[in-house]
């Protein structure tokens, strides 16, 4: 769908200028065929279905049997009721920038979930789910409490891509853990995990060639992965019988059912093409040294790579080049 025309003022001080500028513009009405066709290709991997699916302390239960999925792998006992969900509020540079789809944290008496869904690549998203997790340690846990009661942490990825520090592990989900270097003797492996779930990873497999401990967890995926137009084919051709990954299913299709929810992504979507198109515009009009300039606040603002890529290509410069770009945004 073609971005909404807006006039966008040419001179910012900043990409966070501009993106804010454009956001403030009036919003698009969309026809009703829009919204449906819109509807019909939406993900849970989507920001805004992602959002409406958890937020207001919604479908606890839910990231209960994400993690009972997961533990079962590894024959670990479920973990108890989720009492509180906080779905992270998303600026919109993470929307815009960095792509981000959602942050959830849960607490289960002393357990802590941190749960975090990203759609599109981003460099250096492993540090990005350690610090998450890192992050998820402190709640429920304050200056003067003692460490034997700090809450575990089970920390949960689930990436539309495949994370680079993972590119020799095949199987679709990876469980990390804190080990001693030279015995590889684990540590503290009861209290504190991180799961890194590579949805690209499961066209390499079919449920049936899967050790039936990965099937609940297949059945969840499944439902991450598909369009809402696919959902009942998909949990028909997948056999899919796991109540969660069913009941999620349910609660997609219901948070999807709002055409408020299809207006925010469609209007999400016309904001970035739009930032999109202001970045090309300024780089053919700046020189060679303006367009590197833009490169590295580019980078600097964490813009997403496809605009990044597109800004490249746009000032013909080569990927050695950009890669130099990068390290100067790094080091500014």
């Amino acid at each position: 769908m073609d971005s909404k025309s807006v006039n966008v003022p040419l001179q910012a001080n900043s990409l966070d200028d501009v993106l804010v500028q454009i956001t403030e513009q009036p919003k698009r009405q969309y026809s009703q065929q829009e919204i449906d066709e819109a509807r019909d290709n939406l993900v849970l991997m989507n920001d805004r279905v992602f959002f409406g699916t958890f937020t207001d302390n919604k479908n606890n239960h839910i990231i209960k049997g994400i993690a009972d999925a997961l533990r079962k792998i590894h024959a670990l006992a479920p973990i108890p009721e989720v009492e509180r969900t906080t779905v992270q509020k998303m600026s919109l540079l993470d929307v815009l920038g960095r792509g981000m789809v959602g942050d959830l944290l849960g607490e289960a008496l002393m357990l802590n979930i941190a749960l975090e869904v990203q759609k599109g690549s981003q460099d250096g998203y492993a540090v990005r789910g350690t610090i998450t997790s890192g992050n998820a340690m402190r709640i429920q846990f304050n200056p003067g409490d003692k460490f034997t009661e700090a809450p575990d942490v089970i920390g949960i990825n689930i990436l539309g891509f495949r994370l680079p520090e993972l590119e020799n592990q095949k199987i679709f989900c990876s469980r990390i853990v804190r080990a001693e270097y030279d015995t590889k003797e684990l540590f503290l492996e009861d209290r504190y995990s991180d799961y890194y779930i590579e949805l690209p990873k499961m066209n390499d497999y079919t449920k049936e060639i899967l050790p039936e401990e990965y099937h609940d967890l297949w059945d969840i995926c499944c439902i991450f992965k598909a369009k809402i137009k696919e959902h009942e084919e998909v949990i028909r051709m997948q056999s899919i019988v796991n109540p969660t990954a069913l009941n999620l299913s349910d609660e997609v299709r219901r948070t999807v059912a709002r055409n408020d929810v299809v207006n925010e992504t469609l209007d999400r979507r016309g904001e970035l093409l739009e930032f999109q198109e202001y970045v090309k515009k300024q780089a053919q009009s700046e020189g060679q040294k303006g367009k590197e300039e833009m490169i590295i606040t580019a980078f600097m603002n964490n813009v997403s790579a496809e605009a990044i890529e597109a800004m490249r290509k746009n000032a013909g410069i080569t990927e050695a080049r950009l890669d130099e770009l990068k390290k100067q945004a790094q080091s500014a």
